[in-house]
């Protein structure tokens, strides 16, 4: 096996189809570059802190070229974001303290890049509260869906009651339902769980037009409806595993 396919199957999967197809075969090559130099897990986390940030102060600036600079430099430091943990798999470095800052890192650049585009908004527009309350719900709806993301439904069977239920299980599986299929099907949607991939493809989408109102209002109604549709799916699936 190659290199390059070593460290494409240190890519956490199933993924989003953007991240998949659009970040993923950049982020792998960047791992490929470095995979023999000093630099860590945690110093891609920090540089892509760092470039989200300084794109972000492009983005408050307002203008269209100045935005399409942050909204470059914003992509290319998601890029970075998926690299680290395929750089710390791929060298099996892992740390507690990684997990920490890459979790902090990731809510202090939603926050700095909704902040920001809603603040360059205004100094375009002029002042605006619709804008800022639009941006505040797209935020809560992501805090929310990350919350979502950290936490799971039901817990594990003991080792005895996995091995007495190990036949039923197997047949369980091989039943090819109508949720079994949709839930494949979902594989292949554009916005099947509004993942951060997603997110950062929305964000692409959007501003690249200079449509900051609409980008709000897109992760404010998409995010507030996976808010309902992953708990959902989640009873759904443990009810499903206890029967």
């Amino acid at each position: 096996m190659s290199e390059l396919a070593k460290i494409n199957a240190c890519a956490k999967r199933p993924i989003d189809i953007w991240t998949n197809f659009i970040y993923y075969p950049l982020s792998i090559r960047l791992v490929y570059v470095v995979r023999n130099t000093g630099i860590t897990p945690n110093a891609l986390t920090i540089s892509s802190l760092i470039l989200a940030l300084i794109g972000c102060g492009f983005f408050t600036r307002g203008f269209y070229h100045d935005v399409i600079i942050g909204l470059i430099l914003v992509q290319v430091s998601y890029v970075v974001d998926c690299a680290d943990g395929q750089l710390a798999r791929y060298k099996q470095h892992f740390s507690p303290v990684g997990g920490w800052i890459d979790q902090v890192a990731d809510r202090i650049k939603e926050f700095a890049i909704y902040a920001s585009l809603a603040y360059g908004y205004t100094r375009v527009y002029g002042p605006d509260d619709h804008i800022w309350m639009y941006a505040t719900f797209a935020l809560f709806v992501l805090f929310l869906l990350e919350y979502y993301g950290q936490i799971r439904m039901g817990k594990p069977q003991p080792a005895v009651a996995a091995e007495a239920n190990n036949a039923s299980d197997q047949h369980t599986a091989k039943e090819a339902d109508g949720f079994a299929r949709a839930q494949q099907l979902r594989a292949l949607v554009p916005f099947r769980g509004f993942l951060i991939g997603e997110q950062y493809f929305a964000l692409l989408a959007f501003i690249a037009f200079d449509a900051v109102r609409p980008f709000f209002l897109f992760v404010g109604i998409l995010g507030g409806l996976m808010c309902i549709y992953r708990p959902v799916i989640q009873y759904i699936k443990l009810k499903r595993s206890t029967t």
